[in-house]
Order: C-alpha cells, then sequence, then structure tokens
C-alpha cells in the first residue's frame, strides 16, 4: 500500500521522530519529508545517510541521549513543531515469544517502549 502524501500538508513544520532510521519510523520520516517538513531523527548506531534529515547518534533509552535529540533539534532546527514516537525494537530485554504467558515480561516490553524510552525527552526537553 502506497500513501501519497499532500506535498505541502508539512511544510515549515519541524518534525522529530524519535526513531526515524529503519522500519515503520524511516516510513513516517519519509511521509514528513514528502510533505514538505524538516525533520531530525536518532539512531544508536550510524544508519545510512538520509537526504534532507538532520541525525544524531543518541540511545533514547537513556536520558542523556533523549537529551542530546532534544538539544539538537533546537539547535538545528529552532525547535519542535511535531513529535513523532517511533521507537520500538529491541535492546537489552530479551525477545518475547508470541505465545507469552508470563505478565512481567509483556509489561517490561510495554514499559520500555511507552514509557522507558520517551519519558525523558518528553518530561524535560519537549
Amino acid at each position: 500500500m502506497t500513501i501519497k502524501a499532500d506535498r505541502t500538508e508539512f511544510a515549515g513544520k519541524r518534525v522529530l521522530v524519535s526513531g526515524g532510521t529503519k522500519g515503520a519510523g524511516r516510513a513516517t520520516v519519509d511521509q514528513f519529508l514528502a510533505g514538505g517538513a524538516r525533520v531530525i531523527t536518532a539512531a544508536r548506531g550510524t544508519p545510512e545517510p538520509i537526504d534532507g534529515v538532520e541525525f544524531v547518534q543518541a540511545d533514547l533509552a537513556t536520558p542523556e541521549g533523549s537529551k542530546a535529540l532534544a538539544d539538537a533539534a533546537l539547535e538545528r532546527l529552532g525547535g519542535i513543531d511535531i513529535l513523532a514516537h517511533v521507537i520500538g525494537g529491541s535492546s537489552s530485554l530479551p525477545k518475547i515469544p508470541t505465545d507469552v504467558s508470563e505478565r512481567s515480561s509483556w509489561r517490561r516490553r510495554c514499559w520500555r517502549n511507552a514509557e522507558g524510552r520517551s519519558a525523558p525527552l518528553f518530561r524535560r526537553h519537549a
């Protein structure tokens, strides 16, 4: 399925995509770019460059990484108009099998994705 963006829908908007280098995050970046936005994103590693995207190497699972991305958005874009939180991925937590029956594993995964990675960015630097 292809989604066509209005070429001016996000014109002049400054967008921070929290996980924009792969998968759904990269697709989100592409749509904002197609709509005319200025975009900044981060990853723990160094991905292939994305034309028109500001990049910060940072681990957003840490307060320092979140601060680095927020500071870079302020410095390079002059702030943000839109925050797209698209981090999911894996890190130090073990993979959860599809037949998971242990609630604590599920809760850790949900906390990491919804609260753990985004809270420092939202609370201190949004």
